[in-house]
């Protein structure tokens, strides 16, 4: 998009009234008439804001054109500029009523959130930059005396200032009466981006607020703290296994085969390979492992993933996932250092949460300290039916399952699946016992076809190498001991097939197969939702408070609302 394009609206706004150009059509809080005392603070009334065809639009613009202010200038460079957070930092000393010492003047930049006009020579301004906010003082007075500002030219200032507009203003600091501390302008405050649309107060239903994320993320704390507490945790996550020796790797989206879960993939096409259809990845896990083969013992990727599925509140289509996966290591490894790693998140959640972020719930680090409960996925079950399971491992096993859900009265699923059906037993008996962080070990060895089974003496049933993590009763993390045998792996695909109702081609991946005959050393892997983790450490109950723009359903209404 060029430059004429981008400002084509502006110069068509004379004759917006009879356009058909808008932005969005959604009523929301708005700002009462303004007045000197306070200036759009009080944003209780309802209007049309988010319409360029609207009066309130057309007559901020006119305003701006009126003051020469409707421009966006080039930044200009300062040799003492600070962030609000620095600047706060930096002066924190200070005693109330008490001024900095130090000579020179600081030039702070930020968001509009709410301007204070006192009569005609003062103004109060609060100014927002990264979640931070400083007091911003500009006294007629005392700014006549340092620069040439006539009364009008302040008065023009306030005047034009409005909640959303960035500003930059140059001024020394200064600890009020109050105890706040704030910036003393020595020069007129300088609008440096001017917003056109009025920023409302709040947004009054979730539809506009998704549909408007970016303005509900400059309304929001709890929501902006939120995204900002994910990308600490997803960093935090990245230096604890980077300090224990692992590589980050990033590995294919796109192929031929959407390997590694059984999940019904995205597909797609390319114009180069127009023979084919691709998919994008619904894990990373097989080509993780591939890397393992070639020699990295020690590699872990955090990046999306896709699933052409439902979602509801712990589901989205798109994802992501960090996995790792590490040679000569058991299970009983990974589940101590899931410990570790839970314990280590939960630590920095908390400190993050003191030091910057509190409107989110307090993270009690006690409730993360090891060792995490354990429960064994066959005897649990068994214990709370009151009976034995029967032989999974043979040819009638899904259909005497069924007979146990209807001797249960429990409802079936759609398309039950052995593997579908013994889930649907855990989610009914196991999870809702898992409030605090607890370990379900040892799957039936058909619901973890890339793991390694054994025949476990307790149950005397074949079961996986393998364990979930969940808490708050929600699946946090996956972690078993590698299949490393490219014999037992192709039977185990063989095997999985029969339970398969979902559109890939070919559950048998060869290309895999292939890369095991040139040998997996004995590997553990480990994957864990971000989602999931950041839900579980915001205290947020669905999965879109967690995402930057929220599910695909709103990301795709968003599209929907830019362009009509």
């Amino acid at each position: 998009m060029n430059s004429k394009t981008l400002l084509r609206p502006l110069q068509k706004l004379k004759k917006i009234p009879k356009s058909s150009y808008t932005i969005t059509k959604t009523v929301i809080t708005q700002a009462k008439q303004r007045d000197n005392a306070v200036l759009d603070d009080n944003l209780e009334e309802t209007s049309d804001i988010f319409s360029n065809s609207s009066p309130t639009f057309i007559k901020r613009i006119d305003e701006l054109k009126a003051g020469s202010a409707l421009q966006w200038p080039r930044l200009e460079s300062h040799q003492s500029t600070l962030t609000i957070r620095e600047f706060c930092e930096r002066w924190k000393h200070l005693a109330p009523k008490e001024y900095a010492k130090e000579d020179g003047s600081f030039c702070i930049r930020g968001k509009l959130l709410a301007c204070r006009v006192m009569g005609t020579r003062l103004i109060f301004i609060d100014l927002m930059q990264e979640g931070e906010t400083v007091q911003v003082k500009a006294n007629l007075s005392a700014l006549s005396k340092t620069s040439e500002v006539s009364e009008r030219d302040f008065q023009r200032l306030y005047h034009l200032l409005q909640r959303g507009d960035y500003i930059s203003v140059v001024g020394h600091a200064h600890r009020t009466e109050a105890g706040q501390i704030t910036v003393m302008a020595d020069t007129l405050p300088e609008i440096i981006s001017p917003s056109l649309a009025c920023l409302p107060r709040s947004l009054l239903n979730q539809g506009t607020r998704m549909q408007n994320r970016h303005v509900d993320l400059i309304l929001n704390q709890k929501l902006q703290q939120t995204l900002r507490m994910r990308f600490q945790l997803i960093q935090t996550l990245r230096n604890l296994l980077l300090n224990d020796n692992f590589v980050e790797v990033q590995t294919p989206l796109i192929a031929d085969k959407a390997s590694g879960a059984f999940a019904r993939p995205f597909i797609t096409s390319s114009a180069v390979i127009s023979d084919k259809k691709l998919a994008l990845r619904v894990a990373p896990e097989l080509w993780l492992k591939r890397l393992i083969i070639g020699g990295f013992d020690r590699v872990f990727e955090i990046g999306s993933a896709f699933r052409n599925e439902g979602f509801d509140a712990n589901h989205n289509p798109e994802f992501t996932t960090c996995e790792f996966y590490k040679a000569f290591t058991d299970l009983e490894e990974l589940m101590s250092r899931t410990e570790e790693l839970l314990l280590g998140l939960a630590k920095a959640a908390h400190y993050i949460r003191e030091e910057r972020l509190r409107t989110l719930p307090k993270v009690y680090i006690d409730n993360f300290r090891p060792p995490f409960k354990r429960i064994s996925f066959i005897p649990a079950i068994e214990f709370a039916l009151g009976e034995s399971l029967p032989d999974l491992a043979t040819e009638d096993a899904e259909e005497n399952i069924i007979n146990l859900f209807k001797r249960h009265k429990i409802p079936l699923i759609k398309s039950p699946t052995l593997p579908r059906l013994l889930d649907k037993l855990s989610a009914h008996f196991l999870e809702p016992m898992c409030i605090k962080p607890t370990f379900i070990t040892h799957h039936p060895a058909c619901m973890a076809p890339l793991a390694k089974s054994f025949l476990d003496p307790v149950s005397n049933q074949i079961v996986s190498a393998r364990a979930e993590l969940f808490a708050n009763n929600k699946e946090l993390a996956n972690m078993y001991e590698e299949e490393n045998s490219p014999i037992k792996q192709r039977s185990n695909f063989e095997k999985q097939g029969k339970f398969r109702d979902i559109e890939n081609d070919g559950y048998v991946d060869e290309s895999y197969l292939s890369a095991l005959e040139w040998g997996l050393p004995p590997t553990g892997g480990w994957g864990c939702g971000i989602e999931r983790l950041v839900m579980l450490l915001t205290g947020s109950e669905r999965i879109n408070e967690v995402l930057s723009f929220g599910s695909l359903k709103n990301v795709v209404n968003l599209g929907k609302a830019s362009s009509s």
